[in-house]
């Protein structure tokens, strides 16, 4: 792939925020296929069938679902409008609540990539919780610095397979901050950090 030298302080990880309160979505497809479908490894011939899972009556214009993004048409609008790169669309039928169908919502696969993650690069940091103190990575950086240069993008695998972490570019921080999303959790990939004990040891320096 092209490769684009990164700045680290203008990419971002795209995860849920950990509140009960937004709306909440699931597709109905099992592990395997959910992670290629946001990887953007297959994409359905029919719609999906997405449910809400918990949550507020009224979706965000973003949704998380544990996997895939679901994103409203205005926002994949902007997207289009913006030139935003690196990204898919696959058709769904969301249902509300009240098993009502929300219209205006499709599902999002993330097709850009960077090298997996290299966590010798990482800075170590202790973090004090009751059950005692915790190291901490922090920081993510690609191997080699690599990156195709798309807005959002994943990692490629690597000989012990790939994580789902989600990253975008400032360019799609601007436009979800535009439209009011507080759902989604950015931090700056300086910023990031990732319990020790949550990496396998065959990834950790």
């Amino acid at each position: 792939m092209a490769s684009y030298k990164p700045d680290y302080g203008k990419l971002f990880q795209c995860s849920d925020v950990y509140s009960t309160r937004p709306f909440k979505a699931g597709i109905e497809a099992d592990f395997d296929y959910s992670c290629a479908l946001l990887r953007g490894d297959v994409k359905p011939s029919e719609p999906l069938e997405v449910r809400h899972m918990r949550g507020t009556h009224a979706p965000s214009l973003a949704i998380h679902t544990g996997f895939s993004l679901l994103l409203h048409d205005s926002i994949i609008e902007a997207f289009i409008q913006k030139h935003i790169t690196g990204w898919d669309s696959f058709r769904i039928t969301l249902y509300g609540k009240s098993d009502e169908i929300i219209p205006n919502y499709s599902g999002i696969s993330i097709t850009g990539r960077c090298n997996p993650l290299d966590y010798y690069r990482s800075e170590i940091v202790y973090k004090e919780y009751p059950g005692g103190i915790s190291p901490r990575f922090k920081g993510n950086y690609f191997k080699d610095d690599i990156w195709d240069g798309t807005d959002m993008f994943m990692d490629n695998p690597d000989e012990r397979g790939y994580t789902l972490h989600m990253y975008v570019s400032n360019r799609v921080k601007v436009i979800f901050d535009n439209n009011k999303i507080k759902n989604l959790q950015l931090t700056k990939l300086t910023e990031t950090e990732t319990d020790v004990a949550n990496i396998s040891p065959e990834r950790t320096p």
